[in-house]
């Protein structure tokens, strides 16, 4: 009796199938990430068209690293595998960001395989992008390769990533600079004086008043830019009877439906072009914001004139579309330069309700439950401390040490004299 000849361990099996089909199908074991069996199959009416199809299948597993091969694969090849599932796991903002980074990245090291790659590759592409990138966005594309490659150490495709022998690149932190306490005022009186629109004829007395009441929202209210385009009547609540904003929803610039990836778990719906109206950036972001009873008065006077329903926008531009940071920004600086302030940016205003908030004594815990941030580590990323606040808390800790009354004169460098105790 004829014995049947085994395949070789690990080649895998071929199957005929009773309607004349043929298939190839191996097991490529664990995922060493998730630990789950994978497989590869591929079918054809003939032997020779399903080993072609699986041949390839078999290649294209091998050149971006999902199966270990002859050779290893491309860092160009790896990040773009990389980025199919990156891309179903985050926001589509954070997606393109990402992309941008690893993108430039493999446009100096990209052609080098994953196994040759050495620290001195990683050195050489930062040295090649900080020729032309502030030192913040190089070290987020140094902070992006080595997301890369540390996936690519936990799927067993390199020993260890380089990243983790190099240096990041050098940051110092760049200075806010934000507005005084008493200058928002006068900014928001200034926006009556803009002048004529960025397009078309001057702006209309809503419009006018949409400025103001945007501008009022970002100072006493800290949100963010995205936040204050998405507000719709219904996030107004009295609690407690506590007025104030039932923050849950923002408008994001997504792209336009067909072009852009929306993954499946974010709940984001299309308004006008590449704009999404969606969640807030993180959980702790969907927050309620007290208000003052005056900015509340103004907000329902708008929407009450203006007949806006519960759930349109209270926000929009002549033409009835949702504001873009752009045309808020052209009005910002145009009020600004009205008001004879300093040419802030528009994030500062948030900056400055921080600052404000810790100048009052406001508890911790208060602090980041308005902010909406996750830590208060973030919180005090955003807090400022002023001069004249300092001044006033360290004569509140500090006592007059000098226990004398006598006065003298002392002389200093430019011969004036200053009176000492």
């Amino acid at each position: 009796m004829a014995t049947r000849k085994r395949r070789t361990k690990g080649a895998g099996s071929i199957i005929h199938g009773k309607d004349g089909t043929w298939r190839f199908r191996k097991d490529l074991g664990a995922d060493p990430a998730t630990g789950k069996r994978r497989y590869v199959e591929a079918k054809g009416r003939t032997k020779a068209e399903a080993r072609e199809r699986f041949d390839a299948k078999i290649a294209e597993l091998e050149r971006t690293g999902l199966m270990p091969g002859a050779k290893s694969p491309h860092l160009n090849d790896y990040v773009e595998r990389w980025l199919e599932d990156y891309r179903t796991r985050v926001k589509p903002t954070t997606y393109r960001t990402r992309a941008g980074r690893l993108h430039a990245c493999c446009q100096v090291i990209g052609h080098v395989r994953l196994a040759d790659l050495t620290p001195e590759h990683v050195r050489r592409c930062m040295r090649v992008l900080g020729e032309r990138l502030a030192p913040s966005t190089l070290k987020d594309h140094f902070v992006s390769l080595k997301m890369v490659l540390d996936d690519a150490e936990l799927e067993e495709l390199i020993p260890v990533d380089p990243c983790r022998k190099v240096r990041p690149p050098r940051v110092e932190p760049t200075p806010v600079r934000i507005l005084a306490p008493d200058q928002p005022r006068r900014l928001i009186a200034a926006v009556t004086d803009m002048g004529e629109a960025r397009r078309g004829p001057v702006d209309t007395g809503d419009c006018t008043e949409m400025w103001a009441l945007l501008f009022e929202l970002a100072f006493a209210a800290g949100m963010r830019e995205g936040e204050r385009y998405a507000l719709m009547p219904y996030e107004l609540e009295l609690r407690d009877g506590v007025p104030g904003i039932f923050v849950q929803q923002q408008i994001q610039a997504y792209g336009r439906p067909g072009e852009t990836v929306i993954p499946k778990w974010l709940d984001a719906e299309h308004l006008y072009g590449t704009l999404w109206l969606t969640t807030p950036k993180t959980r702790a972001a969907t927050r309620f914001v007290p208000i003052s009873q005056g900015l509340w008065d103004r907000l329902w006077a708008r929407i009450r004139r203006l007949h806006i329903g519960p759930h349109d926008l209270v926000f929009t531009t002549q033409r009835g579309t949702p504001v873009r940071e752009s045309v808020e920004r052209h009005h910002w600086l145009k009020a600004l330069e009205a008001a004879g302030l300093p040419q802030v940016r528009i994030h500062s205003a948030r900056h400055w309700m921080a600052s404000m908030t810790a100048r009052a004594g406001m508890p911790e815990d208060a602090r980041i439950s308005i902010m909406g941030h996750v830590s208060l580590q973030m919180t005090m990323h955003y807090t400022h401390r002023d001069a004249a606040s300092l001044g006033r808390l360290m004569a509140a800790a500090i006592p007059d040490l000098h226990d004398g009354t006598e006065i003298i004169d002392v002389q200093i460098g430019d011969g004036s004299a200053v009176a000492v105790r």
